[in-house]
């Protein structure tokens, strides 16, 4: 009887969720580009405006390269001639160089 209240008691880790989290994100590369995918996208709608998302048709990210796909031929070529401006705003925004190039079609 003097034992049941061992039961009730919770054992502790001395890891953060931070920490616990960075180490699943490290191992799980899948998970990874996921998550860099995602941030992408969100610091693309966030950096560029309404006008030029408002013009964007779809975004893939894969290997450093973001390809963008957009609607109108006139903006396509006014972000091509700043691409260097566009790959340091996004990557800024991501708090990490993740794009090494972008496309714009």
């Amino acid at each position: 009887m003097e034992d049941n209240w061992k039961k009730y008691i919770v054992k502790h880790n001395d890891k953060n969720i931070k920490d616990v989290l960075g180490d699943m994100m490290g191992k799980n590369k899948k998970l990874n580009r996921g998550y860099a995918y995602i941030r992408i996208q969100n610091a693309w709608k966030i950096e560029m405006g309404d006008m030029i998302n408002s013009y964007t048709k779809k975004i893939y990210f894969s290997g450093g390269i973001l390809t963008v796909y957009l609607t109108s031929a006139p903006l396509r070529s006014e972000l091509s001639m700043s691409k260097a401006k566009v790959i340091e705003v996004i990557n800024a925004a991501c708090q990490e160089r993740l794009i090494k190039e972008v496309i714009f079609r």
